[in-house]
């Protein structure tokens, strides 16, 4: 009798726990995609991490602009690999301007960007489109038009200026949602830790697949550039 009451209160929490997993499993299951990405916390992160990863391979991109005669072809290189994180930042900023405008509570509630910086959004997100463009229609052509040239450089001058802007308003913003990831992980407090991860590796990983795949395009053009 001793034996069986003793079973009976060791089990109880060994039961109790077990339903709790089952309950967190089932919850787990029914959860939309949104919430397995985090949320607005989620999004957030999600565009601050890319954010940081463009800022590294932007940097590099930096280094080649300076000394452009003998890094053209890391420039092309740098240049394709930064075009899915750059589409990665896209997305995600554009699904928050789209849920936030069609009206979604918890991006209401997050709120819009200042003023002057959904002014300049337009801009910068024209102007990347644009410098990417003109640089692989170059890359195409084979350095056959001058004018294209000109039109890069005009685009990637006012880009440069737009994203000093941009930088600096929303480094801090990354900087502070990076740490709440970082937080985040330890806790299990925001969801999609590793789908956030995920996106931001496969992005790098098919912009270096982009960019290998145009390695003999990229070699001809400087070749014939020097020529």
């Amino acid at each position: 009798m001793q034996l069986r009451e003793h079973t009976a209160v060791h089990g109880e929490p060994v039961a109790a726990g077990a339903a709790g997993r089952r309950a967190h499993t089932r919850r787990a299951a029914t959860l939309s995609w949104r919430d397995r990405l985090g949320g607005t916390e989620g999004n957030e992160i999600l565009t601050s991490a890319t954010a940081a990863v463009l800022t590294i391979l932007l940097a590099a991109e930096g280094i080649t602009i300076i000394r452009m005669g003998g890094l053209v072809s890391a420039h092309m290189f740098i240049g394709m690999l930064l075009i899915p994180p750059v589409l990665l930042k896209l997305s995600s900023t554009g699904y928050r301007f789209v849920r936030y405008y069609m009206g979604a509570r918890i991006y209401r509630e997050k709120g819009p960007p200042p003023p002057a910086l959904r002014l300049l959004a337009p801009v910068f997100v024209a102007t990347t489109v644009g410098v990417f463009v003109t640089g692989v229609w170059l890359l195409l052509l084979g350095h056959r038009s001058d004018q294209l040239l000109l039109l890069h450089k005009i685009m990637f001058i006012v880009w440069g200026v737009v994203f000093a802007i941009h930088f600096l308003a929303y480094a801090p913003r990354v900087v502070r949602s990076l740490r709440a990831d970082w937080g985040a992980v330890r806790r299990q407090a925001i969801p999609g830790t590793g789908l956030r991860g995920l996106l931001v590796a496969a992005s790098l990983g098919a912009g270096l697949a982009l960019a290998l795949s145009l390695l003999s395009v990229i070699s001809g053009w400087q070749s014939g550039h020097l020529g």
